[in-house]
């Protein structure tokens, strides 16, 4: 029979050879180290002598007052354990490292505390932000994509302040069928490129844009008191937009319709894209190969 004495220093071996992070710590509101393996001092880049007896949540990134943790507490203090929780804790670089972290509540000689195991959530979290991102992002030129659009124009809407002004401007490529198809497909999805880095060249930083069909792309953005954009910053990126460009062994030439709503007033998405896509029918309409309308709804 094996002894106890001989199991506990297997079992010591085993805590400090695990390639999982496994960490002990005091089981109160502001939790405190008590034993961390070195695989949780490699995850959070960090020396036992630098965390011992250290509140846990100086490696956290959540505050103690965050609703997921005190659920966590909930469950420890009720079940004595939550499994397999998403947390994220912080490297000693910055970086953040997401985990995901079982733990369970015991008392051994009258004393409580938390033991954890944390397997490290990197290369899932990664992977379903590729996957997202694909989801968002238009194939051929690499912009956001309709979904993007369609939630970013929701959200800014959503969370505007009273006052703060919005701009949305809808363009339509004027010959780009003919491109298509006088030199091919992949001809016409280098124009569409060259059209995108284009308006990545010339919107501000905090201007999103997006390809949305064809040959449609939309240039969204809010303003403050100041900085509303005007009709002659939009003619200059619309001719930014269209200056000749080599395809297919020559020059090809492009246009633009623009249609362009700005407003500081209450509105939602359908009415602002409604507005703007009229704007940029009654644009193309003039038949010039560069157009652009821009429509004031409410006072400047």
């Amino acid at each position: 029979m094996i002894s106890r004495q001989v199991i506990y220093e297997a079992l010591v071996d085993v805590f400090e050879l695990s390639p999982v992070a496994i960490c002990i710590s005091t089981a109160e509101h502001v939790s405190r180290y008590i034993m961390a393996n070195p695989a949780y001092l490699a995850m959070i880049g960090r020396t036992w002598e630098e965390i011992a007896g250290q509140p846990m949540y100086l490696d956290t990134v959540r505050s103690l007052d965050d609703p997921a943790r005190q659920r966590r507490i909930h469950a420890l203090e009720t079940v004595g354990l939550c499994e397999l929780e998403e947390v994220d804790l912080r490297h000693s670089s910055g970086r953040i490292v997401p985990t995901l972290i079982s733990t369970q509540r015991r008392t051994i000689n009258g004393e409580r505390l938390d033991i954890e195991i944390i397997i490290d959530n990197s290369e899932r979290k990664a992977f379903e932000r590729g996957i997202l991102e694909a989801a968002y992002t238009d194939v051929v030129t690499g912009l956001p994509n309709r979904a993007a659009f369609d939630r970013r124009l929701h959200s800014l809407l959503e969370q505007r302040p009273p006052g703060e002004g919005i701009c949305l401007a809808y363009i339509d490529l004027n010959g780009f069928k003919s491109i298509n198809d006088g030199h091919g497909h992949a001809t016409g999805d280098n124009v569409l490129r060259e059209i995108a880095d284009r308006l990545r060249a010339h919107a501000a930083p905090w201007q999103f844009m997006a390809r949305i069909g064809g040959d449609e792309f939309v240039l969204l953005s809010s303003f403050g008191q100041d900085g509303a954009p005007c009709i002659e910053d939009m003619q200059a990126l619309a001719g930014a937009l269209c200056a000749a460009m080599e395809g297919d062994g020559q020059s090809l030439t492009i246009g633009a319709a623009m249609g362009v709503v700005v407003t500081r007033e209450p509105i939602d998405a359908d009415a602002l894209l409604r507005g703007a896509d009229a704007l940029m029918y009654a644009a193309k309409a003039t038949g010039r190969a560069v157009a652009v309308n821009l429509n004031w709804i409410g006072a400047a």
